[in-house]
């Protein structure tokens, strides 16, 4: 039996060299699971922003802070199926700023900045492999 092998696209990522994740970045189920996901934790943030300004000052705001943090770190680690947040923020909650944005929303955008490049430089390629065979058989 022959076997074919062909890209898939499935790209390997290192984040922060804490955790190797991989997608295709051209893939548009995985790209809507990171917007739809983007979408949601923006407006978990600033659901939190509200109520810490509710219970600031209060032993209260510990556990809120905790709680938020486990939820969102769920939502992410499903984006890539697999333990990102652990391995990437540690301890850190996810809250935590970073070049002035939650560190969630950095990691997030950095996928999604290799989900638009990743697209332009794979529509670079195509073109020009698609007129190599169309050249070839279109005689």
């Amino acid at each position: 039996m022959g076997d074919l092998c062909f890209g898939v696209g499935r790209k390997s990522y290192n984040l922060n060299g804490a955790i190797e994740v991989f997608f295709n970045p051209t893939d548009v189920d995985f790209a809507q699971k990171v917007y739809n996901t983007f979408d949601s934790l923006d407006k978990k943030q600033e659901y939190y922003k509200e109520e810490v300004k509710k219970i600031a000052g209060t032993a209260k705001i510990f556990d809120f802070a905790r709680e938020r943090d486990a939820e969102m770190r769920a939502m992410i680690d499903s984006v890539f199926d697999a333990p990102v947040c652990n391995a990437v923020f540690g301890s850190m909650n996810v809250y935590a700023l970073a070049d002035g944005l939650p560190v969630w929303c950095n990691l997030m955008l950095a996928v999604i900045d290799e989900l638009d490049s990743g697209f332009a430089r794979e529509q670079k390629m195509t073109n020009a492999r698609v007129q190599k065979y169309t050249s070839k058989y279109h005689k």
